[in-house]
């Protein structure tokens, strides 16, 4: 009869001869004889030993056939049952016994077997300090960035902290959202097993269309409140209070938030998930949010027990390794400022990067007269609101070279104190009271009304900036 294709035929004549027509779905085995063929000459043929009797092999071969269609109905009768996707993976053992993962690209671990989760409080990879190193070398992998892009299975060759796996990426709204793989084990990472991988995705992608399966992460109200906190500025604040309070995040607590601002390697891979589980897993009494494409962390401090200087230090490394940028809000009471508290947080650090850009860490404090004063001169240069007979005397003292615009400046930030001024300015304490009586004259000014000296100072760093640029 004619040989039809996807069909496995056992052959045990010595006198068997290949088709001349190709045959891309026909597997030959020929075994029982001695065979004037050869393998390398087709590629569908597979030569076994004379000692190999044709009926044992049959049955060997049937066999195989029972294992994957048993496999296959029972993957059937679970997606009829709405059965989870980890269940998908479970009954898959009997043909993979690899290890394997069915992960998000935000590292969240769906669905896993054979893969040891207890260093996980989160099952988020990058959620701890021990698969922290994975995530981090993952974004800066060139092959891992590739493999977003990747159509069927394909071989990852892995890294120095990730090991080799072979894979089928998952598609979400129009992009890879999953990728399922496994890793070395009992079946080889090869084109083997590459078919049986995709037909599995396959079924976990019904799974996900059907929105009937189990993932092992959870949410929890501190982010759902949070995330509607962040999300509606108009939000009851009342309610909101009675909410977390209701959480043991009570009103008489001390309370941080951090802004921690993603680069453009965690947007590419979409790593922000496992950010937020790293820090949580890092700082108790934590809750850590996606908002905007970045983390907003608030942390208790009062149930925390330590201080915002601990906090920084725990964080300080993980965000420099990361290549990371944080702002830090003043630590406030109660549950009526957490929205003013994410805004002085992107104050501290929008404001940080632009005073110390070589700086991954900004605290509100730190820059909160940079502030101030690139707020007063948002609608008007600082020349247009500066004191304006100090600006005088800066253009007179510029003509003269009198140098009394430095000494009132040096006189201001030593407090007044005579000794003091005069040595920081390598002068003679007489020198220094003539110039000061120069100065008073000048100003018309004794030099003794707070608010007039409040507002000399404030008009000195206002004029900094455009003191310290170079001149043309």
């Amino acid at each position: 009869m004619a040989f039809q294709e996807g069909r496995v035929y056992v052959v045990s004549d010595p006198d068997f001869t290949v088709p001349s027509h190709h045959l891309t779905s026909v597997l030959f085995v020929l075994s029982g004889n001695s065979f004037p063929l050869s393998e390398q000459d087709y590629p569908n043929l597979c030569i076994l030993s004379e000692e190999a009797d044709a009926a044992d092999v049959f049955a060997e071969l049937q066999e195989i056939f029972l294992l994957y269609d048993r496999w296959n109905q029972s993957l059937m009768d679970s997606r009829l049952e709405n059965a989870s996707i980890q269940s998908l993976l479970d009954l898959t053992d009997c043909v993979i016994p690899n290890p394997m993962l069915l992960i998000g690209m935000d590292f969240a671990i769906v669905a896993a077997k054979k893969v040891d989760m207890r260093d996980l409080e989160k099952p988020v990879l990058g959620s701890s300090e021990k698969t922290r190193d994975i995530i981090t070398s993952l974004k800066q992998d060139p092959n891992y960035e590739q493999a977003f892009y990747k159509t069927g299975y394909f071989y990852y060759p892995g890294n120095e902290f990730s090991a080799p796996s072979l894979c089928v990426n998952i598609a979400g709204d129009g992009r890879t959202a999953y990728r399922l793989l496994i890793t070395e084990g009992g079946v080889p990472l090869d084109d083997t097993f590459g078919f049986v991988l995709e037909y599995l995705a396959q079924m976990v992608t019904h799974a996900f269309s059907t929105r009937l399966m189990r993932s092992h992460t959870s949410s929890y109200s501190l982010h759902e409140i949070f995330a509607t906190l962040l999300t509606e500025p108009n939000s009851d604040y009342v309610k909101i209070s009675q909410q977390i309070t209701a959480c043991g995040w009570l009103s008489s607590h001390t309370y941080l938030c951090v802004l921690i601002r993603t680069g453009l390697i965690d947007q590419k891979n979409l790593t922000l998930l496992s950010i937020c589980n790293y820090v949580e897993n890092t700082l108790p009494c934590s809750c850590a949010v996606e908002y905007k494409g970045n983390a907003v962390v608030y942390v208790n401090l009062t149930l925390n027990g330590t201080s915002v200087e601990e906090i920084a230090g725990k964080l300080e490394g993980f965000i420099q390794s990361s290549m990371l940028n944080a702002g830090f809000s003043r630590k406030m009471l109660g549950h009526f400022n957490f929205r003013r508290q994410y805004v002085q947080a992107s104050v501290a650090l929008e404001t940080g990067k632009r005073k110390n850009p070589a700086l991954s860490m900004h605290h509100f404090n730190s820059i909160a007269l940079d502030y101030i004063l690139e707020q007063a001169t948002k609608k008007l240069p600082a020349y247009m609101i500066c004191h304006e007979k100090l600006l005088s005397l800066k253009y007179a003292d510029e003509a003269n070279h009198s140098h009394l615009y430095e000494t009132l400046r040096s006189f201001l930030e030593h407090h007044q104190n005579i000794a003091r001024t005069s040595e920081a300015l390598y002068i003679h304490r007489s020198t220094l009271l003539y110039r000061m009586d120069k100065i008073r004259e000048f100003l018309n000014s004794d030099l003794s009304d707070p608010a007039e000296l409040l507002y000399l100072m404030l008009s000195f760093h206002l004029m900094a900036p455009e003191e310290n640029q170079p001149s043309r």
